[in-house]
C-alpha cells in the first residue's frame, strides 16, 4: 500500500494536524480525513486537489474501515496498528501555491471562453436559475473585488454556498477568482485576513464541510493542480491548444466544480482586461 502522489498543502496540513485524524466521509474514489480545520483527501482519481493524496482503488476502501489514522510522517497508521498506507518510494510531490503571474491581454477572456466551450457537462451558472440568481450575485462579489471596493468582503461572503453540488458554485468561482487574482498580487490588502477570520467564525454554517476546507487552503494559497495549470496558461504567449487542454482539465474536476471554477476564471479575466466604463463614458 502505498501513497504515490501528494499535494505539499497535504504533506503539510499532516506534518501539523491534530491527532488523529478522523475519517470525515467516504466516497468511491476516496476519503476525507479530518486534519484540524481541513479535509485531507486520499483517492484513486489523481487529480491534483489542494490537499489530496494519490492512492489505490484497494487504499481507499481500507482507509474507509478504519474510523481514524496517525500520520507518522512517512505512513498513515490506522488506529488500531493494524493498517498502514505509507509514502511510495518515490512519491510525485506537486506544488499548490499559484504560478507566477500569467501576462493578460483583452484576448484572453475570449480564448478562456472558447476553450471553456469545448468542455462537456453544464455548470450551475448556465442554468436558469443559476444566470437568473447567480452570476449577477457572483459578478458583483468578483467585481468589487478586482477593483477593491470596501463592500468587497460583504458581497464575497453574500455568495459563499450559492448554488449546486458537494462544493456550492459560487464556492468554486470564489476559488478560481482568489487563484487568480492572487497570482496577480491583486487581491485587496486586508481582504484575506478578513476571510480567513469569517470562514472560522460566522461563515462556518454557510456551506459544507468539504468547500469550507477548499476555500480556507484557497486563503492560505494552496489551489489544486489543474487550477493553477489553467491559470499559468492564461498568459498571452501561450498556445490555443495548451490552453484549451488545461481548461478542459480543470472542467472535468468533479460533477461541475471545474466549470464552475472555470466560470470564476473567466469573469475576473474579463474584469481585468475589459474594465467596466462609468456612466459618463457610455
Amino acid at each position: 500500500m502505498a501513497i504515490t502522489t501528494a499535494s505539499t498543502a497535504a504533506l503539510t496540513l499532516l506534518a501539523g494536524g491534530r491527532r488523529p485524524l478522523r475519517v470525515h466521509s467516504v466516497f468511491p474514489s476516496g476519503v476525507n480525513l479530518r486534519c484540524g480545520d481541513y479535509l485531507v483527501h486520499a483517492g484513486s482519481r489523481r487529480d491534483g486537489g489542494a490537499a489530496s493524496l494519490g492512492v489505490t482503488a484497494q487504499d481507499v476502501k481500507l482507509l474507509g474501515r478504519h474510523p481514524a489514522w496517525e500520520w507518522t510522517g512517512e505512513a498513515l497508521v490506522a488506529d488500531d496498528g493494524s493498517a498502514t498506507v505509507g509514502l511510495a518510494a518515490t512519491v510525485d510531490r506537486y506544488p499548490t501555491s499559484p504560478p507566477t503571474a500569467p501576462v493578460l491581454s483583452a484576448a484572453t477572456p475570449g480564448r478562456l471562453e472558447r476553450a471553456r466551450a469545448a468542455a462537456d457537462g453544464v455548470s450551475w451558472f448556465d442554468t436558469e436559475p443559476g444566470l437568473g440568481l447567480g452570476l449577477p450575485q457572483l459578478r458583483a462579489a468578483l467585481s468589487a473585488l478586482v477593483q477593491q471596493a470596501p463592500e468587497a468582503a460583504v458581497l464575497v461572503y453574500g455568495i459563499i454556498g450559492l448554488g449546486a453540488g458537494l462544493t456550492p458554485s459560487a464556492d468554486d468561482a470564489v476559488v478560481g477568482a482568489l487563484c487568480l487574482l492572487s497570482s496577480l498580487g491583486r487581491v485587496p490588502p486586508g481582504f484575506l485576513d478578513d476571510l480567513r477570520v469569517w470562514l472560522r467564525g460566522a461563515g462556518v454554517a454557510s456551506t459544507t464541510d468539504v468547500s469550507m476546507s477548499y476555500l480556507r487552503l484557497a486563503v492560505e494559497g494552496a489551489f489544486s493542480a489543474p487550477l493553477n495549470r489553467a491559470v499559468a496558461a492564461l498568459t498571452a504567449s501561450s498556445t490555443q491548444a495548451d490552453l484549451e487542454e488545461s481548461v478542459l482539465a480543470l472542467c472535468d474536476m468533479g460533477a461541475t466544480s471545474g466549470l464552475d471554477t472555470t466560470r470564476g476564471l473567466q469573469i475576473v479575466c474579463e474584469l481585468l482586461t475589459r474594465p467596466l466604463r462609468g456612466p459618463e463614458a457610455s
